[in-house]
């Protein structure tokens, strides 16, 4: 039997999401094989790739660390890494990928599902959705609004911490609601945010002053990390509402839950420093508390579309095309 030019490397499950309909047959005169890695141990890991030789490899997030030398670039067969998923830091280091490794991911393909979790999360908070089932089951079910004090996002003002993909398409989703709209980044030139229509603020603290809702999807990077900090909770107004859809580590949950607890501070979040968190974790705690676990990303009724988009890259890496969703060492640097 000939050896394959491709290996899904997947584990069945993600093999079956994000390809229902199976690749054979994709790529003419290409041969492929999928290769479930849940049963595989290191070992025969290795020895899988040292029969295989592929030149091309497609990996999610159950596909093993790849040594240096299985890579083209260090003398071994594979010339592109197509990752089905987000981040790649478990399969590579920066160090390879500075040595020029070609490796994908979904890019910006999945931007839209995040921001529309941000304004799930966003509307729920502002409606103190997490208080309706306790009210409705209560004794008491007179005054509704005036007990759970709901809000509406027209004509809020929001300050956005971000200005990547998921926050662009945050920018387009809140356009109905008529909001002021402020952005900080901070590597985002001021004039690249004034080109899509918000204004820029020249710091964090400067951001939220003033705003009725905060929303972060900044990237983390040793800058970002924890910058989001008493002193930025400070400058927000009382009863502010905050939400999270970028990382648990941009937060100082210490100064999180001390506004929460002392200026009514409202929380909307998908990610925390420690997950899933603890079952004693004070989040789990706090009253009016909106929390999801991670599932900002995308759906799985999502994932096919992510497995076209990796066929669709393939295709264009063989034909000598550029692919789309580059991981370089900057967008490593940026994911966890």
């Amino acid at each position: 039997m000939d050896t394959p030019e491709i290996v899904f490397a997947l584990g069945e499950e993600e093999y079956r999401l994000f390809f229902p309909t199976p690749p054979e047959g994709r790529f003419p005169g290409i041969s492929l094989e999928w290769r479930n890695v849940r049963e595989l141990d290191r070992e025969s890991w290795d020895e899988m790739l040292d029969v295989a030789s592929p030149r091309i490899l497609v990996t999610g997030w159950q596909t093993p660390r790849l040594a240096p030398g299985r890579l083209a670039i260090h003398g071994g067969s594979i010339d592109y890494v197509c990752h089905i998923a987000g981040t790649v830091r478990h399969l590579v280091t920066r160090q390879i990928l500075e040595a020029g490794l070609k490796i994908s991911n979904w890019g910006s393909l999945v931007a839209p599902q995040v921001a529309e979790h941000a304004l799930l999360l966003t509307l729920g908070a502002l409606r103190n959705l997490p208080e309706w089932h306790g009210f409705m089951r209560g004794p008491d079910t007179t005054r509704a609004k005036e007990r759970l004090a709901p809000r509406t996002l027209y004509g809020k003002r929001v300050a956005l911490h971000g200005f990547g993909f998921i926050a662009r398409e945050f920018m387009r989703l809140l356009r109905p609601f008529n909001v002021t709209l402020s952005v900080f980044s901070e590597s985002v030139p001021g004039e690249f945010i004034r080109k899509h229509g918000a204004e820029p603020a020249g710091s964090l603290p400067e951001l939220v002053r003033g705003a009725d809702v905060f929303v972060t999807c900044e990237a983390l990077t040793e800058r970002s990390r924890l910058a989001i900090n008493r002193d930025v909770f400070a400058a927000l107004p009382e009863r502010a509402i905050f939400v999270n859809v970028g990382r648990g580590a941009l937060v100082d949950e210490k100064a999180l839950l001390h506004a929460m607890h002392t200026r009514g501070l409202r929380l909307a979040s998908d990610v925390f420093t420690r997950e899933p968190l603890p079952t004693k974790s004070p989040f789990l705690a706090q009253s009016g508390a909106l929390l999801s676990p991670h599932i900002a990303g995308p759906t799985p009724d999502v994932y096919p579309d992510c497995g076209e988009r990796a066929l669709a890259n393939i295709a264009n890496h063989l034909a000598g095309r550029p692919v789309t969703g580059l991981v370089t060492p900057e967008i490593f640097d940026r994911s966890t």
